[in-house]
């Protein structure tokens, strides 16, 4: 009874959605979770994780819990960390250079992939809005990408992300422009610093 205990408490912190490999790790053995799985009638998301019928469909917690390598960012991060109005047209992740992510292209996720020490920087764990914990970079790595690919990206929400920022009484500008530094935009963004604070 405890194990199936342990399991409707993961259920019920992982919103609906439950892992294979959690499970395992409470020493469930295999044979008995997929029991479970049966019996609760759960549906398979994707490889080793399922959900309950009646859990939201959070697209951004599946995607991060079947793609450990991606880390939310770009317009995906600065919704994460609410400093967009809306919700973004596309999903973006970045992930370390070499990693396939082919299928990922093909669900129409836009990809940037940098060298891992650059991917490690500001990763964090942020929540989605059904409150389901994903992969995704911090407020300051955020407002670094979205001035590294101002050309590409629509002037008002480089406003709205930037003036949203900046009126955050969480703000870091010592760390913002320590990744500014590690990107070589320290120049750019001292001047939009200056003008904003």
């Amino acid at each position: 009874m405890v194990k199936m205990d342990q399991l409707f408490q993961l259920l019920e912190e992982g919103n609906g959605y439950i892992k294979t490999s959690d499970a395992l790790s409470l020493d469930v053995s295999a044979p008995y979770f997929y029991d479970f799985v049966a019996d609760l009638n759960l549906m398979r998301v994707g490889r080793g994780l399922y959900k309950t019928e009646d859990a939201w469909d959070d697209e951004l917690y599946v995607i991060s819990a079947l793609n450990k390598q991606v880390c939310f960012s770009h317009e995906t991060a600065l919704y994460l960390n609410e400093l967009m109005e809306r919700e973004p047209f596309e999903i973006t992740v970045t992930a370390p250079r070499g990693y396939n992510a082919a299928h990922l292209r093909k669900r129409k996720i836009r990809v940037f992939q940098v060298d891992k020490e650059k991917y490690l920087l500001g990763k964090t764990e942020l929540s989605t809005p059904f409150g389901n914990v994903v992969a995704a970079y911090d407020k300051e790595r955020a407002i670094c990408d979205l001035l590294r690919n101002k050309d590409n990206t629509d002037i008002q929400i480089f406003q709205v992300a930037f003036k949203l920022y900046f009126e955050r009484k969480d703000k870091n500008i010592p760390l913002l422009m320590q990744y500014a530094g590690v990107f070589n935009i320290e120049e750019s963004m001292r001047k939009y610093t200056e003008v904003l604070l």
